[in-house]
């Protein structure tokens, strides 16, 4: 029996289906209207359901979707649709493109590199349609409320060509599937199916977390936003006064920039360009020094002079902020939100606008020291795991290698806890003894020294690590334990240059960063299946509204939820905090000083304003 005859005889149906729609606002994901939806039978492709919905306000499904496999193309439009029509949520989905991005994202990149005619192309199906004549049929949608006859026609015909293209790239993906994962029995098939569907019902659950929004305090927004250009220049030169990297008009002046990295001892170990030479200034190396308060700053003032641009601050009518989380945007499996309007892609200050909608309080749930903990679960290192389970991790691993005294705590010594995240990040991302001498403030000789002895703290961890490395090195792809996976050429990958490059590093954390992303998965599915909001994904946290009056009691329920979610992914229970928020949400004093300092500033030139800007009623 091949997959598909396993995958024909377990579901009374399966069909491919499409919608099209029209979005409400700005972040395109909330639906304005469904126009119509098209179902065809991958099995008997002449069995072709239309359903026009466009101006109807009930609409019923012409079946009994549930017991069916569906095969969207990008599942979270077809279940927003859904929710929009009352039809429900699907229960067996699979998203062709979720599984496409899952064999070939590392080695397709750049804009529509997974796109549905590009990955026809691939398989070698016929073209139907280019994809300028896509951009029109869509633009037919978009840009009409009202359809007669024949517009309705041709936006049907079009669906229908989207519909049976998805099939046939549908039919060419289970072979794929088949053949680089070495399928061979019921149980093979069994496992692939389950886990498939277990991501497709995660896409279902991103478009109800779109669907939630996140609730904010639009009074303080709109506030924000009518003064914010009188304000933004007095404000970016009171922080630069702090580090000195910018002139008068906010241009980054390099000698000085330069002088800010020798301040934070960090020159010699700071890369560069390969073409001029100079120090690296690109956003993505800056983060890696935000630990230190001038690099914070810096990223502060950078934001602040893109703030305008930001999609925050440009809230859908009903006064929550929404985003695409792009689920499955990364190689690991993790969301990759577009940063211009995902409110937690900025600096943290700007969290301060999250406030819960009225009679709710919202939660901050966060799996503590995930990564630690998953790494101990997976490699079945005892002495990894009885760090964890000490309440931190990091600061017991600073008492075995005794970097510190036995009654030292993360409060007492936080600078010691930092310098065991650094051990860590050493091992799960192969930095050697010249990044912990740097990070560290030592000798190269005492760095080494300290690397040894932490690896050989937690060598059932390194010989455990060193063996999966082997594996991808032989079946050219590694695998999380819910079947997310990275396929690569071995631990090298060739670039476009044809040039062979090592992803050793990238591969030793994928381990814990998939099978993180798979737990936040199962929780934020499970949570949603207790009835609880989840209203956004925080790379290893979620963000859940709660109905003030028995919330403490649901607050737990949530929490136990997440740390039974972490069981069934990697073997063992992963501590849940928490932080309940009641009113704005409140950051650490550094980032609620910049969101405060911002409101202050524009409070002082309201007040010099004859005819303010700002209602302060």
């Amino acid at each position: 029996m091949s997959f598909l005859n396993y995958i024909e005889k377990s579901f009374p149906r399966v069909l491919a289906v499409d919608t099209e729609f029209r979005f409400k606002d700005q972040s395109k994901t909330i639906i304005d209207e469904v126009v119509c939806v098209v179902f065809q039978d991958i099995f008997n492709p002449k069995d072709v359901f239309k359903v026009w919905t466009a101006g109807r306000k009930h609409v019923k499904c012409p079946f009994e979707f549930r017991d069916c496999l569906l095969i969207p193309f990008v599942a979270t439009a077809e279940a927003q649709s859904f929710l929009t029509l009352f039809w429900g949520t699907a229960n067996n989905i699979w998203d062709v493109f979720v599984e496409n991005s899952r064999l070939y994202k590392t080695f397709r990149s750049g804009k529509g590199a997974l796109n549905l005619l590009t990955t026809a192309n691939h398989y070698g199906i016929p073209e139907v349609m280019t994809k300028e004549q896509k951009d029109y049929e869509r633009s037919l949608i978009v840009n009409n409320k009202t359809y007669d006859n024949k517009l309705k026609e041709q936006i049907l015909t079009y669906c229908e060509k989207d519909v049976d293209l998805t099939r046939r790239v549908f039919l060419k993906q289970v072979e794929d599937i088949e053949a680089k994962n070495y399928l061979k029995t019921d149980e093979d098939y069994y496992t692939e199916i389950t886990q498939i569907l277990f991501r497709g019902m995660a896409q279902s659950s991103v478009s109800k977390m779109e669907r939630a929004g996140i609730p904010i305090d639009y009074p303080k927004v709109k506030l924000f936003k009518d003064n914010w250009d009188y304000v933004e220049k007095e404000l970016i030169k009171r922080y630069n006064k702090q580090i000195d990297c910018f002139d008068e008009f906010g241009t980054l002046k390099y000698d000085k920039f330069v002088e800010l990295v020798k301040r934070n001892n960090v020159f010699d170990t700071w890369e560069r360009t390969f073409k001029s030479g100079k120090l690296r200034t690109d956003k993505k190396y800056i983060e890696r020094f935000l630990h230190l308060e001038d690099f914070k700053t810096y990223k502060v003032i950078k934001d602040l002079m893109n703030i305008t641009r930001l999609a925050i601050f440009n809230p859908s009518p009903d006064g929550k902020l929404r985003c695409s989380w792009n689920m499955f945007g990364t190689e690991t499996g993790r969301c990759s939100p577009s940063s211009s309007g995902n409110i937690f892609g900025g600096s943290k200050w700007q969290r301060a606008f999250i406030k819960p909608s009225w009679g709710s309080c919202l939660v901050y749930l966060d799996y503590e020291q995930q990564e630690l903990a998953i790494a101990g679960y997976l490699a079945g290192d005892k002495k990894l795991i009885e760090a964890y389970n000490s309440g931190c991790g990091y600061m017991q691993t600073a008492k075995w290698l005794d970097m510190c005294p036995q009654f030292a705590t993360k409060e007492t010594h936080p600078e010691i806890r930092e310098n065991v995240k650094t051990l860590f990040f050493a091992l799960n991302y192969g930095a050697g003894p010249g990044y912990v001498a740097s990070n560290l403030g030592i000798t190269l000789l005492k760095a080494n020294h300290t690397l040894i002895r932490f690896k050989q703290l937690y060598k059932v961890y390194v010989s455990w690590i060193g063996s999966v490395l082997k594996s991808v090195a032989m079946t050219q792809r590694i695998t999380t334990r819910l079947g997310w996976q990275r396929h690569s050429n071995g631990t090298f990958k060739i670039n476009k240059d044809g040039k062979m490059k090592s992803i050793r590093n990238t591969l030793l954390n994928f381990p814990m960063q998939g099978n993180g992303s798979d737990i936040l998965r199962q929780a934020i599915i499970k949570l949603q299946e207790a009835n609880f909001e989840v209203v956004a994904p925080v790379h290893d946290a979620v963000l859940v509204q709660i109905p003030l009056g028995d919330h403490e009691a649901r607050i737990k329920e949530a929490q136990n939820i997440m740390v039974e979610a972490s069981e069934f992914v990697v073997g063992g229970p992963i501590r849940v905090g928490k932080e309940v928020i009641y009113s704005n949400w409140q950051q650490k004093e550094k980032d609620q000083k910049f969101f405060n300092d911002i409101f202050n500033e524009i409070r002082t030139y309201c007040k010099s304003e004859i005819e303010p800007t700002a209602d302060r009623s």
